[in-house]
């Protein structure tokens, strides 16, 4: 995943109106970027955003590493904690959208409990894991923080350069104290989490 054609390749795999449908019941939103909708500097309708385009995700695909990847294709597992029935349809959607393509590309499945899942991706033990964040208060920084610069950007490995470019903007956010300008500030860090896809971006439910 160090090279940006095979993170923009799973995001053009994945399928959120299956996800919306099948493991959110209906009740939910694609979000575009780390900020969820009707915050301030949080993405618009407007905004470039992944989706599902079979075609893309191949164009990446043979992009990837040279040629390597839909050469040689890959066998990697894919974890997500027990009982959570959004998290495993976001697997089994990612399985089985890169299978259809070609056989070559395989997902293994892990299903784990909480708190041995929980130690794996502390770990860094999957190249691939669907977790998720909780506010702990109603405001961007809370997002852009653990997502782009903080707790997932560690587990994953995001790359120096990467949370460097990330950090600049996240801490010129968090203290703009005019809400214009840091809105701007978050579309720009939007454009730079579109042009890397350091994530797939899940799902915002639409209700509690």
């Amino acid at each position: 995943f160090d090279d940006v054609n095979m993170r923009k390749a799973f995001n053009y795999c994945f399928d959120w109106d299956s996800l919306i449908l099948d493991g959110m019941n209906g009740e939910g939103v694609q979000n575009y970027g780390p900020i969820n909708p009707d915050m301030i500097g949080s993405w618009t309708a407007d905004d470039p955003h992944y989706y599902y385009d079979e075609a893309k995700c191949i164009e990446h695909l043979q992009l990837a590493h040279d040629g390597q990847v839909w050469e040689n294709g890959f066998r990697m597992s894919v974890g997500y904690n027990t009982g959570n029935i959004a998290r495993q349809t976001a697997t089994q959607i990612l399985q089985a959208n890169l299978r259809a393509i070609d056989p070559k590309f395989q997902i293994e499945i892990v299903a784990m409990p909480w708190p041995a899942f929980l130690a794996q991706v502390r770990a860094s033990m999957f190249p691939v894991f669907f977790s998720g964040w909780g506010e702990d208060i109603h405001d961007p920084h809370n997002w852009v923080q653990p997502f782009m610069i903080g707790t997932y950007a560690a587990r994953q490995g995001m790359p120096d350069w990467m949370r460097d470019e990330f950090a600049a903007l996240v801490n010129a956010g968090v203290v703009e104290s005019d809400p214009e300008k840091r809105a701007e500030i978050y579309y720009q860090l939007n454009q730079l989490d579109y042009d890397y896809a350091p994530r797939i971006t899940m799902a915002v439910a639409t209700i509690t």
